[in-house]
C-alpha cells in the first residue's frame, strides 16, 4: 500500500467505506450501500451503465437488492490506497458477491477515486467497476506482435466471440463442458445461468424459466464489434431492425439485434468476458 499524503486514520476511514457498503449490501439497504458516495459521483457499472450519482446508484441498487441479487451477500477487499494529495487519493478494490448459500457468483475488481469533504469524511467521487477476464495463460511480447487482429482493434472485422442455449440444468451442463472440453466458468448469475469460455467464445447457459415461453435450446449468438453506430447503420440499411439497447443484469452485451430470418443475436464492444485467446497463426482471432 502506497500512503505518501495520509495518515493511518485516513487510510481506515477510507477502508471503512467498503466495509460499509459491504454492510448495505448484506441488509439490502440500497440507501446504506449509496451512503458512501459524493451525490455526484460518477460511477460505472460492470455493464458500462452510468446511474446519475448517489441518487441513480441508489435506485440501481434498490433493483439489484429486490431482484436478482436478493439475499446475497457482498465481500469487499481494499487492495491498495494511493494518497494523490491532502484529501484526495486513488483505491483499488476487489469485491464477491455470493449467493444465500455462499456459492460465489461473480468477482469484480474497481478503480475509485475518494475525497475528503470539508466535514472531513471521505467519500467516493468516482468509481469504476469491471469483471476481469480470466487467462489461461500470460503472452510474451513476441507472441503479442504475432497475435491475430484483436476484436478492439479498429482495422478487426466482427467476430463471432459468444454461443447462448437456453438449458434446464445449466449447472450440469457446465460440469459437461468443463470435464469434457477443458472449458472454463468464468460468471455465475443467482439464477444459475452459468458462462463459460474455451478463450475464443464464451458459451452463456441461461437457466430455462417453467413460467416463461423460451424455449430449450440454442437461443441465440454474439459479434465482438469495434462501432455501434456503424453497425448499426449497416444492419438498418440491410432492412432489419435498427439493434435495442439491452436492458439487463448480465455484464456481456450492450445491443440486441436480428436477422432477415429473425434469428437473434448480441452486439457488444467491450466483449463478452473470458479467457483471452492464444495469439499465433492457429488463432482464431
Amino acid at each position: 500500500m502506497h500512503e505518501t499524503d495520509g495518515t493511518r486514520e485516513d487510510t481506515g476511514q477510507i477502508r471503512a467505506l467498503w466495509a460499509e457498503m459491504a454492510r448495505g449490501w448484506a441488509a439490502g439497504d440500497a440507501a446504506l450501500f449509496a451512503a458512501n458516495f459524493t451525490p455526484d459521483c460518477d460511477f460505472t457499472t460492470v455493464s458500462g451503465d452510468k446511474p446519475a450519482g448517489r441518487d441513480g446508484i441508489e435506485a440501481g441498487h434498490a433493483a439489484l437488492f429486490d431482484g436478482p441479487y436478493a439475499g446475497t451477500v457482498l465481500d469487499a477487499r481494499v487492495v491498495a490506497v494511493r494518497f494523490l494529495g491532502p484529501g484526495l487519493a486513488t483505491v483499488e478494490a476487489e469485491s464477491t458477491v455470493s449467493a444465500p448459500d455462499g456459492k460465489p457468483l461473480t468477482t469484480t475488481h474497481a478503480l475509485a477515486v475518494v475525497e475528503r469533504t470539508p466535514e472531513r469524511r471521505w467519500l467516493i467521487r468516482a468509481f469504476h467497476n469491471m469483471i476481469p477476464a480470466p487467462r489461461t495463460a500470460r503472452r510474451t511480447r513476441e507472441e503479442e506482435s504475432d497475435a491475430q487482429p484483436a476484436p478492439d482493434d479498429a482495422t478487426a472485422r466482427p467476430t463471432l466471440r459468444h454461443l447462448a442455449i437456453v438449458a434446464r440444468d445449466p449447472e450440469q451442463l457446465a460440469r459437461f463442458y468443463t470435464s469434457v472440453f477443458a472449458m472454463e466458468l468464468f460468471h455465475r448469475d443467482p439464477d444459475g445461468s452459468c458462462f463459460l469460455s474455451d478463450g475464443y467464445l464464451s458459451l452463456a447457459l441461461i437457466k430455462h424459466r417453467l413460467d416463461g415461453d423460451t424455449p430449450v435450446g440454442m437461443n441465440h449468438f454474439g459479434f465482438h464489434i469495434t462501432d455501434t453506430a456503424a453497425v448499426s447503420e449497416a444492419l438498418t440499411a440491410a432492412g432489419t431492425p435498427k439493434p435495442a439497447e439491452r436492458f439487463t443484469d448480465r455484464p456481456f452485451a450492450e445491443y440486441r439485434a436480428m436477422d432477415p430470418e429473425g434469428n437473434w443475436f448480441d452486439l457488444s464492444e467491450h466483449g463478452f468476458g473470458g479467457p483471452r485467446p492464444p495469439a499465433g497463426p492457429a488463432g482464431r482471432g
